[in-house]
């Protein structure tokens, strides 16, 4: 069947093509949902504040609409964004199991506070038990994290009183005699409570201690002054602390459109500002958590050739584990290369040999022809011996034509020889024909 004839064919499965294509980009789009669910923190926290700023700021510059989940805690967030009932979500991975999450950006840097009354004979951890401390609600980020440090001091939960008692209580309750409180710097209710000039911050000496055992809390700093208070800021001398990292984390099998839509939303230079936390790790990472997997669409916003670097690695490492293998493979390929152009090369110079005892044995012929009309006289005969000199010439050009040897010197000698005996032939016939003709 000729391409004509199957034109009509392949114009029509074009068009098929052309359709079920739209169909399937119509379909995916409706199926693409513009609603982004935020599980942040509980309300009147620190991290729901940064929901509401997320929130304003993806609307603005994206075309998602943002649902704000409230939650209780990061073990809350997990098992909401698990579910399928947030898309995204801000854990702390120093609270919370991170299997099966990806990593989008940290959003917020916690610390971990001590915080007892001004009044209080309470100087270190250790002079926490027998104490009304608050630890947090049971699964809070909070509690979690008190009872680690609790731990690395040896004072145990049991020793302490009221602790799940919530620390909101602190200024206007009589129920508590501190906390333990993980939040921001920014938290609002933490600036309260330093500002009334009431409270005051116990050093966590051991934090560099602490953060070896439990590898998502951090040894940090705490500045002098970060807390305006009537007393003057506080704290007057930096002290050692904790500090963990919030995260927004969404599924490994996210869409990687809601991805880029995040990242496009939390790069703009306006609201990177509000979160200086995503630039410092940029910076410093990459965009690459050591110890935690990072969604392969943010991957790609941060470095656009980490996939191929990534597979080019993995290649790589393949060749080097099975070098001795491809070693052995290459050199039977060299080798069975090599004889494959020395068969070659011995057909070719078989066939140019064959070329020119094709041609040698056309000359011998118009040879032997020159031989045999020298001694013709015989009108017939000679006309004979005219035909078959000029059906060799012809055989050595079509074997020329074919071996491409029009310009070899022993093509060239044998059409010189056969010129020669044809004319010598056509020279007799000429005396001949005149002969005959004075005769008549």
């Amino acid at each position: 069947m000729s391409f004509y004839n199957l034109r009509p064919f392949l114009n029509w499965g074009l068009m098929i093509a052309a359709i079920l294509g739209v169909i399937y980009i119509g379909y995916s789009q409706s199926n693409t949902s513009n609603v982004m669910r935020i599980a942040s923190g509980e309300r009147g926290s620190y991290l729901y504040s940064v929901g509401k700023e997320l929130k304003l700021a993806i609307e603005q510059y994206t075309d998602y609409k943002v649902e704000l989940v409230v939650s209780r805690s990061s073990t809350f967030n997990r098992g909401v964004l698990q579910s399928g009932k947030a898309d995204v979500a801000i854990i702390s991975p120093a609270a919370s199991s991170m299997t099966n999450m990806s990593v989008v950006v940290p959003i917020s840097k916690s610390y971990i506070h001590v915080i007892v009354k001004e009044n209080s004979a309470i100087n270190s951890i250790s002079n926490l038990a027998g104490h009304r401390i608050s630890l947090g609600a049971l699964q809070s980020d909070h509690r979690q994290n008190a009872l680690k440090l609790l731990n690395h001091y040896r004072v145990e939960e049991k020793t302490l009183r009221n602790t799940e008692v919530s620390h909101l209580e602190l200024l206007e309750g009589n129920n508590l005699d501190g906390a333990i409180i993980t939040s921001s710097f920014k938290d609002e209710y933490l600036q309260k409570l330093m500002a009334s000039g009431h409270f005051k911050l116990i050093e966590i000496e051991a934090a560099e201690g602490v953060a070896t055992s439990y590898p998502y809390l951090n040894a940090n700093t705490l500045p002098v002054g970060v807390y305006p208070s009537i007393m003057g800021p506080m704290p007057t001398k930096s002290l050692s602390i904790l500090s963990t990292d919030a995260l927004l984390v969404t599924r490994t099998d996210a869409p990687s459109l809601l991805v880029e839509g995040l990242l496009t939303a939390l790069l703009n230079k306006d609201v990177s500002e509000k979160f200086p936390l995503i630039k410092q790790w940029l910076n410093t990472t990459g965009g690459i958590l050591p110890s935690l997997d990072t969604h392969e669409a943010a991957l790609h916003v941060f470095n656009p050739y980490s996939k191929l670097q990534k597979t080019a690695y993995a290649f790589l490492l393949q060749l080097w584990i099975y070098k001795w293998v491809i070693l052995c493979i290459t050199i039977l390929i060299l080798s069975a290369v090599s004889r494959w152009f020395d068969i070659k090369n011995r057909k070719a110079e078989e066939n140019k040999k064959n070329r020119f005892q094709r041609i040698e044995k056309l000359l011998e012929d118009i040879n032997q022809h020159e031989m045999l009309q020298a001694d013709t006289k015989d009108y017939r005969l000679l006309t004979r011996r005219l035909a078959e000199a000029r059906k060799i010439k012809q055989d050595g050009i079509q074997i020329a034509c074919e071996q491409n040897m029009s310009n070899s010197p022993v093509f060239i000698a044998f059409l010189q020889q056969c010129d020669h005996v044809i004319k010598d032939i056509q020279w007799k016939l000429s005396l001949g024909l005149a002969g005959s003709t004075n005769v008549a």
